[in-house]
């Protein structure tokens, strides 16, 4: 889940070009004149000893960065499926703030291919290409013909992409997806071994710490306390509590029954009465015998 963040976080600064964190800076462009010839890429002579940095084809201009900022921001998704986009934007600058793993990976499974469409072709197909490695790892159901294919295309991605960006983009993170398969071939999906459920839970517990000087405590009872008001809803028809849906509960199918359909008004002080055995036999034993809802079951 790391590893995915981190090579999202590489492609997304440098495509949005965001200062400080963007692969492709001056140092890069510097060496890049030693190690291999781009010039499309070169730092040229700006006057004096200053040095112009062109800017790369594969980095989005200002208006193109506020325009996917502006896209994100009205994205609307369905509720618990991933975060509030709205919260994480910044379009004067044109930038995103603020990500959490899985907020990276959503945009890089599922919202990448769309959000880069400003980008040339040849530079967007094997971003998408890299987006869709991801996907199929993430995937419920793995095939190992499948994972044997998608060793020989991760490493077919990784030399595109080095045709694309520069040397400076490149890091241990952007390598280690070839050894993912070889890891996934082994433990088999990967939804029972990354962190995800587990930093979230952990999460919950933290929040639950308000005692700063006994956290531990702090803790045990608020999860004892939610435990124990758990299985209580579990006896109330509606109760309104965390995680858990306010419909009632331990409420069979209605039945449209002719007979029952009827509404009364009550006539002074309402009591509660308890039916008998007998008197629960002889009013099932009315309706069945009265019911043309039942007939057809009794033929």
């Amino acid at each position: 889940m790391h590893i995915e963040k981190n090579i999202f976080d590489n492609i997304f600064n440098t495509v949005m070009d965001i200062k400080d964190k963007s692969k492709d800076n001056i140092k890069v462009r510097v060496d890049l004149k030693e190690i291999y010839r781009r010039k499309a890429l070169e730092l040229k002579d700006g006057g004096g000893e200053k040095l112009l940095k062109l800017k790369a084809p594969f980095t989005l201009t200002l208006e193109q960065r506020r325009a996917i900022c502006e896209r994100v921001k009205n994205l609307q998704v369905p509720d618990g499926y991933s975060f509030n986009p709205s919260r994480c934007v910044y379009i004067r600058s044109g930038r995103l703030f603020g990500l959490k793993s899985h907020d990276c990976h959503i945009l890089m499974q599922y919202l990448l291919p769309t959000t880069f469409s400003y980008l040339q072709d040849q530079i967007l197909k094997p971003l998408i290409e890299l987006s869709v490695f991801f996907k199929g790892l993430c995937s419920s159901k793995l095939n190992i013909e499948n994972l044997i294919l998608m060793e020989q295309e991760i490493l077919f991605i990784r030399c595109q992409l080095e045709k694309i960006f520069s040397l400076g983009f490149f890091d241990s993170m952007e390598h280690i997806p070839v050894h993912l398969l070889c890891e996934a071939i082994v433990g088999g999906p990967i939804q029972y071994r990354w962190l995800y459920s587990f930093e979230i839970h952990l999460n919950k517990l933290k929040k639950t710490a308000k005692n700063k000087a006994r956290p531990k405590g702090s803790i045990y009872e608020a999860y004892l306390m939610y435990e124990t008001t758990h299985f209580c809803s579990y006896y109330f028809e509606t109760m309104s509590q965390s995680g858990r849906s306010t419909a009632p509960q331990n409420i069979g199918k209605s039945f449209n029954i002719f007979i029952l359909s009827g509404s009364g008004e009550p006539i002074g002080i309402s009591t509660v009465l308890y039916l008998t055995d007998r008197e629960m036999k002889v009013i099932t034993l009315y309706i069945l015998l009265n019911c043309d809802e039942v007939e057809q079951y009794l033929e």
